[in-house]
């Protein structure tokens, strides 16, 4: 290990900086060059890491190369003459435990409470797009095992790549990767489909929700019917989450950020709260009977305010719907890739007694769009008021049903197959 003396202080003009980080265990791997301490504890929030700091201390910049350095005694170097308190995460994994940094709190002497979360709560996807056009977390893959394997084969891939287990998803037993910078998501994923012992490996997809068009307001409609007594099937919608104004209400049966699970549920695009009162009868679309009894909607918010999700953070939505009770799910998102492990994620819900919709799409390719597109998954498209198909919509063999997908909201009136998924998956529950 070298270690050298911090350049300055946060004061001064800012200066071209770099770090990189990996993490192994109670071991860690650091290089920075006139890096913020900020930027150098953010890469420790890559990793999965909570970090919380008193903002009134006076930091410094970190210059020095540590190699196979533990942990604690790496962050007693970052952070000194400040205090810190560290704890620690056993992860169970298919291969094996994982012991891991779950946090670190910054402060000076006896003054513990004054730490506050380094970052925002709110998270906003770091979304790239690769050389095949296909989007995906930057720096990210997610790697399955064979049934053979054990943790020495991924602690083997992880010396091989740089990489930091971030999150295990288990089931169905998926290892989300933080890369460093130095090596691109496609060499990674190329070492990992030759590396032993690994089935399957992609990257953290990326997916934009399916959105509705503003049409002309038709000034017809039920409006929203709020009195409606909630009946005994649940729904779990995921979508952009729902307005905080209506998380207490009858017809919500709770809620779950599921990119901050430590976060109030918020909306900031208003796609969630538009299809969690259709899921829930409050609001019926055009062309449609409304709803005598009311059911229950479990809000998960799954996407960004820029409108976009991961196969992670679905993955983490799906894991806590199942757990919910619930045994329907609604779906407003696509996209042409068609992932693995998102199949086999889907799946999993289904062998687990979900029924699973999703929207069809918004143009009338006929080519299927996923998760619409698995065996497992019912895909809806779109229908106008009068029972025509809505000539946006798409369809195909994969489309299973088409239900309407128009609805008035706030004054303003929309169209989309993200209107009819959640409208199919109410009837469901009604019957």
């Amino acid at each position: 290990m070298r270690f050298f003396p911090f350049l300055g202080f946060l004061l001064l003009p800012l200066l071209v900086s770099a770090a990189s980080l990996r993490m192994e265990g109670e071991r860690a791997w650091l290089e920075a060059d006139g890096t913020p301490l900020p930027k150098v504890l953010q890469l420790f929030e890559q990793r999965g890491v909570e970090v919380l700091i008193d903002p009134s201390l006076e930091l410094h910049r970190i210059t020095g190369e540590w190699e196979n350095t533990r942990v604690e005694r790496l962050i007693q170097q970052l952070v000194s003459p400040h205090s810190y308190l560290l704890s620690w995460q056993k992860i169970e994994s298919p291969l094996g435990e994982l012991y891991q940094i779950a946090s670190l709190r910054i402060f000076s002497d006896g003054n513990a409470s004054a730490a506050q979360p380094l970052s925002s709560k709110s998270r906003v996807l770091d979304v790239v797009e690769g050389k095949n056009g296909i989007k995906y977390i930057r720096s990210e893959i997610m790697v399955g095992f064979g049934a053979d394997s054990d943790i020495d084969d991924l602690k083997a891939f992880l010396r091989k790549v740089g990489g930091t287990v971030v999150e295990v998803i288990d089931p169905p037993g998926i290892y989300r990767i933080k890369l460093n910078d130095g090596i691109s998501v496609e060499d990674a994923l190329a070492i990992a489909l030759a590396h032993k012992g690994i089935e399957a490996a992609e990257p953290n997809l990326a997916f934009p929700s399916i959105g509705n068009d503003l049409v002309p307001f038709t000034g017809s409609g039920l409006g929203m019917n709020l009195n409606l007594q909630p009946g005994e099937r649940a729904i779990a919608v995921f979508d952009s989450g729902l307005d905080p104004q209506y998380a207490n209400h009858q017809l919500i049966r709770g809620t779950f950020d599921a990119l901050n699970p430590s976060a109030e549920i918020s909306d900031p695009t208003g796609h969630g709260t538009l299809t969690a009162m259709i899921a829930s009868g409050a609001i019926t679309p055009l062309g449609a009977e409304a709803s005598e009894v009311g059911v229950p909607v479990l809000a998960i918010r799954t996407f960004d305010e820029n409108g976009y999700t991961s196969s992670e953070i679905l993955m983490r939505a799906l894991e806590y719907a199942v757990n919910s009770g619930v045994d329907i799910i609604s779906m407003s998102w696509g996209s042409e890739v068609d992932s693995r492990f998102m199949e086999i994620a889907m799946n999993y819900a289904a062998q687990n007694g979900i029924t699973l919709y999703a929207s069809a799409g918004n143009e009338p390719t006929g080519i299927p769009i996923y998760p619409a597109g698995y065996d497992s998954v019912i895909a809806v498209g779109g229908l106008n008021a009068d029972g025509t198909q809505w000539e946006n919509s798409n369809h195909g063999d994969f489309v299973e049903t088409y239900e309407p997908a128009q609805a008035n909201f706030g004054g303003k009136s929309y169209a989309g197959t993200s209107i009819s998924s959640p409208y199919a998956a109410s009837k469901a529950a009604r019957k």
